[in-house]
């Protein structure tokens, strides 16, 4: 299954655009993050709450530590750019980076951000194929 799809059915399952970001790379990816550290991307949604940092993109970016550091961020190769070309790629593929700006082109009453989680999941799948990390699943 496609991140897009598994980003799909965690946000109609009524998870934010952070946890079903994280929680669809988890699965896909086999990072095989325990429960409690899935809720860590709780408060990321809606742009923290108010509309700043894309919550998707967030839940992205959070899945880089798992994927990428095995002991700490400024130990692992190129962690901070390779966070920035997330957000370049990211920025790129759906205009912004920013809620305020992303909920306007994308939000509908009927879907909420539906859009902004799928688009961000082909961004991150994407991008991840062009850093060559590879889904393990």
């Amino acid at each position: 299954m496609k991140l897009r799809e598994r980003a799909k059915a965690y946000y109609q399952n009524d998870y934010n655009c952070a946890e079903a970001m994280l929680r669809a790379i988890n699965d896909a990816y086999g990072l095989n993050l325990p429960e409690g550290s899935l809720h860590l991307a709780a408060g990321f949604g809606g742009g923290m709450g108010c509309e700043k940092a894309c919550g998707a993109l967030c839940g992205g970016i959070a899945a880089l530590g798992p994927l990428l550091v095995t002991d700490k961020a400024h130990a692992a190769e190129n962690f901070g750019a390779k966070c920035a070309q997330l957000v370049q790629a990211f920025e790129r593929d759906l205009g912004s980076d920013l809620c305020a700006d992303l909920k306007p082109r994308y939000r509908t009453d009927e879907t909420r951000c539906l859009t902004t989680v799928e688009l961000a999941a082909d961004s991150f799948e994407q991008e991840m194929a062009v850093q060559g990390i590879l889904p393990k699943g």
